[in-house]
């Protein structure tokens, strides 16, 4: 028999009763750390603990090219990009509410219609990007190339922190529309006046 303890001693017995003599062992705390966790880990599977998953540092774009791939109408929430190659890709009406695309390099993408609520765009690589009637609410864009999106028409940026530069810069544009899904004009989505 083993019996483990609240401190780092273990005693050993051989036999087969209690009252056989103990001899008592020492675990070094590297060996406790990793019995400590592994008996968590074996708990936690025991009672059906949600199980958490590191965030992916790159995604299959990221190796392999997707550009001009076309995800049109789809429900891509269970999906990521991050740091992808999605040059010239087709988003037109897909589900991305919450997804990161973080890093990618979506020139010239397509996102007419889109649910981009709170996706996760930063230092995305937005030049020439269509955003044409897209929901972005919530989503996140700092840090992404902003400098020359494409269309924005009809496009909601409600709750989305863009710096002043470049917000001036969508706002010099004049943006027209109001998004059919919030009914936000996209002018006073992005405060302009």
């Amino acid at each position: 028999a083993l019996t483990v303890c609240c401190a780092t001693t273990v005693r050993a017995r051989a036999g087969p009763t209690p009252s056989t003599s103990a001899a008592s062992v020492t675990i070094p705390p590297v060996v406790h750390r990793a019995l400590s966790f592994s008996a968590a880990t074996a708990l936690a599977l025991a009672l059906h603990a949600p199980i958490a998953l590191a965030i992916p540092q790159t995604s299959e774009c990221a190796t392999n090219s997707c550009d001009d791939k076309d995800y049109s109408g789809r429900d891509l929430t269970a999906e990521f990009y991050t740091k992808g190659s999605l040059k010239r890709a087709k988003f037109t009406g897909s589900n991305l509410a919450g997804v990161t695309l973080f890093g990618a390099d979506l020139t010239d993408a397509d996102f007419t219609g889109a649910d981009l609520t709170n996706a996760n765009l930063g230092q995305c690589n937005l030049t020439g990007t269509i955003f044409k009637d897209a929901n972005l609410s919530g989503a996140i864009v700092s840090g992404a190339n902003m400098d020359d999106l494409g269309d924005i028409e009809g496009s909601d940026w409600t709750d989305v922190i863009v710096r002043k530069d470049v917000n001036d810069k969508m706002c010099a544009r004049n943006p027209q529309g109001i998004n059919q899904v919030t009914g936000n004009p996209t002018a006073m989505s992005l405060f302009c006046n």
